[in-house]
């Protein structure tokens, strides 16, 4: 096998791949006597199927598989020995002969490669950015109680409906002002809130035994939910009448819990907190760990922004686009790709610092630091319904996590991008600075 490279320009070459039969023969014949060795046919014994009609039979799919992972194999060895940087993956070429797989014995094959830019990421020490420090206000821990309340609170009923209410309503479709015989039909519990604005107007203020006639799909905005919520497809919604008739039943309402010790006893477990000023700073103390969370997202969003934007490089734009849409999981046109190409393009530049950043300041993610961050989500995960993790359990919890490759591979995602974000902050200048939740809300949202 013989792989040569043609450059096209500093971003963009094409790999020529010429393939002989002694380059795949002898892989062939091995697959096809692995292939005799199984082979049941009627009339000859199990294994001793004549190796001719197994080569007729089973031949040119052998041979079509061994040049393609033939191939794989010698670019994978052909960009890792001549230390080519690319992006994405080889791309076969399309050309206008046939391969005859039958008879033909010699191939050549041309791939595009899209080749990284050299690129230079130099952090200043001059360049500032702002650390947010977010203290929740009380405004917020209201929002907090509110919630709280309602999730322990206890469901009631109502004399009139109000915007967070759930109606027990009979709905049923009608023909000529009469309920249509065959029609739909279903006692649904609708839920006031997620209604849309249109028919929130036409339900808030209404009583038991109300009526009024609406068209079912103006309930919820999308189809799926109205089919749901009558207990239908999908299809069945759509070929429904226009006019269906909606009759209150009830009305149920969440009733909040009170603020008491029962109450505090259910969220933080028996008297971890007594009083509701130990309750509100318990809240507090939650809420500061998830604006922590927030200023650091708004810090690294700012320094992706500075970067994408100070360091200057050319991609070679037609293969990457190329390779989207060849690499799509779900189907995509030539005119998404380019509507959408901006936001895929920041995506590629932001890897390539990235990694330049990783590359010249050496920085490493341990395997003992996944296994931490891991067990951190967890506990995280256990808190946020007030449950502990036992210490002898979370060690077997982190290890299913990490088993899935997804998982495993965004965690050191995720470590990567803290410890760049630790170097741009050592780097440049960072100064921190105290906002309320409601200020950093308006700040963030200036764009």
């Amino acid at each position: 096998m013989n792989i040569t490279q043609e450059n096209v320009d500093a971003l963009n070459a094409v790999l020529k791949v010429e393939v002989t039969e002694d380059d795949y023969a002898d892989q062939v014949n091995q697959f096809l006597k692995k292939q005799q060795k199984s082979a049941s046919m009627q009339g000859f014994r199990p294994g001793k199927v004549p190796f001719g009609l197994i080569k007729k039979m089973y031949g040119v799919n052998a041979k079509v598989e061994e040049i393609e992972k033939l191939i794989n194999d010698s670019i994978f060895k052909f960009i890792e020995n001549e230390k080519l940087d690319v992006l994405g993956q080889p791309l076969p070429k399309e050309v206008d002969e046939t391969i005859d797989w039958n008879t033909q014995k010699e191939f050549v094959f041309e791939y595009d490669l899209g080749l990284s830019p050299a690129i230079d990421v130099k952090l200043k020490a001059s360049k500032k950015f702002i650390s947010y420090d977010i203290q929740p206000d009380d405004n917020l821990i209201d929002k907090y109680v509110e919630e709280i309340t309602s999730r322990y609170g206890t469901v009631g009923t109502g004399d009139v409906v109000e915007a967070k209410d759930i109606v027990v309503a009979d709905i049923a479709e009608l023909e000529d002002g009469e309920v249509k015989n065959g029609g739909l039909a279903k006692l649904a519990n609708v839920s006031v809130e997620r209604a849309t604005d249109d028919f929130k107007k036409k339900i808030i203020g209404l009583k038991p035994d109300a009526e009024l006639k609406i068209d079912v799909s103006e309930i919820y905005r999308e189809v799926s939910e109205v089919a749901t919520l009558m207990g239908v497809d999908e299809s069945a919604v759509q070929s429904a009448g226009k006019e269906f008739q909606f009759k209150v039943v009830s009305i149920s309402r969440m009733v909040p819990s009170e603020i008491n010790q029962e109450l505090f006893d259910k969220v933080y477990g028996k008297e971890t907190v007594s009083s509701v000023e130990e309750f509100r700073q318990k809240l507090a103390d939650e809420a500061k760990g998830m604006l922590d969370s927030q200023g650091k997202n708004k810090l690294r969003n700012d320094i992706v922004e500075y970067l994408l934007d100070s360091v200057k490089f050319d991609l070679p734009d037609s293969f990457l686009k190329k390779f989207i849409h060849a690499t799509s999981k779900e189907p995509v046109t030539i005119e998404q790709i380019e509507a959408d190409y901006a936001q895929h393009s920041s995506t590629f530049r932001w890897q390539l610092i990235e990694n330049k950043l990783i590359s010249d300041h050496n920085i490493k993610v341990e395997e003992s630091e996944v296994v931490e961050k891991a067990k951190e989500m967890i506990v995280a995960n256990f808190k946020q319904f007030g449950q502990e993790v036992p210490a002898e359990e979370l060690e077997n919890y982190a290890k299913t996590v990490l088993a899935k490759q997804e998982e495993r591979q965004k965690m050191y995602n995720e470590l990567y991008s803290d410890k760049i974000l630790d170097l741009v902050s050592e780097k440049c200048k960072l100064e921190s600075k105290e906002v309320t939740y409601d200020e950093f809300v308006k700040l963030a949202a200036k764009k």
